[in-house]
């Protein structure tokens, strides 16, 4: 699994930001996962956050078990209602799943 986390201002911060392209060749039949902030700071009622590394061996999972980009998409849903269960969400939680 490869991971990119590209540096630099975020989209819609600032008018005037000026942004690097960065291409990624990708192999056949992948997973991508694109996501926001507030998909790894969605916290629990312990105040925990859900995190990289928790997203990431959910990832691995995923891409063992297979599957359409939908059912990726209602699995982590899923991972995240139950990681909050009962608590307000504290940011937007953003994500786009494109699997091949």
């Amino acid at each position: 699994m490869k991971t990119f986390s590209p540096e630099g201002m975020p989209l819609g911060i600032q008018i005037d930001t000026t942004f690097e392209e960065e291409k990624v060749d990708l192999p056949e039949k992948c997973q991508v996962l694109l996501f926001t902030d507030g998909l790894t700071d969605a916290i629990n009622e312990g105040k925990e956050h859900f995190g990289q590394e928790r997203l990431l061996d959910w990832l691995a999972k995923s891409a063992a078990a297979g599957g359409t980009a939908e059912q990726l998409k209602e699995r982590l849903a899923g991972e995240l209602e139950k990681h909050q269960s009962n608590t307000a969400l504290n940011d937007d939680q953003t994500f786009l799943i494109m699997a091949g």
